[in-house]
């Protein structure tokens, strides 16, 4: 199987990548500040993982090396595009969290499309995305001083969420478009 990405594919992949990116604009319009609001950090690691979707997405989709990175990242640029409230961030949490979900669907050598290597690919941008948010987003300035027991709770909402929406959720959907015959995945036809 030849797996370098095809002009067919990166059109599949920019496509996606701008659903996953508009998706990323309204979770962090209206969903992040609801759930900031009702349970703070630990609210906002209940819903992070929608933020992993265009990695899991795209790579699902497209099932070649590097649709993962490219979806997160060209996703993570749409909503730059879309004024996020995270701004200059999304330099690195788009790439980051994209290279941990390629990394899952690399030790499933691309062949693998079960839903362990999707909750893992749910899961892996957390190893990204939870440290920078502790020490370089000034989105939770006290975060560093949180005692261990919070970040304990925090990462486990970060991975059940990663796991749930980006791993499982992504999965169901494609799942049901591929059977009601509105996409197919692997090669692009």
């Amino acid at each position: 199987m030849y797996m370098a990405l095809t002009p067919k594919d990166l059109v599949r992949v920019a496509g996606f990548s701008v659903v996953s990116g508009v998706i990323f604009a309204v979770w962090s319009h209206v969903i992040a500040p609801i759930a900031f609001a009702l349970g703070g950090h630990v609210g906002i690691g209940m819903v992070y993982g929608m933020w992993f979707i265009g990695g899991t997405l795209v790579g699902y989709i497209v099932r070649k090396p590097m649709a993962a990175f490219l979806g997160e990242t060209i996703g993570s640029i749409v909503e730059l595009l879309l004024i996020s409230p995270y701004s200059i961030l999304l330099y690195y949490y788009g790439p980051a969290q994209g290279i941990m979900s390629e990394i899952a669907f690399a030790l499933g050598r691309y062949r693998r499309w079960d839903l362990p290597i999707m909750v893992l690919a749910g899961i892996l941008p957390v190893i990204a995305a939870y440290p920078f948010d502790v020490f370089v987003s000034p989105f939770y300035p006290q975060a560093r001083f949180y005692p261990f027991s919070l970040h304990v709770t925090i990462v486990t909402a970060y991975v059940v969420s990663g796991a749930l929406l980006a791993g499982v959720l992504v999965k169901l959907i494609v799942d049901f478009a591929v059977k009601a015959g509105a996409i197919k995945v692997g090669e692009a036809s």
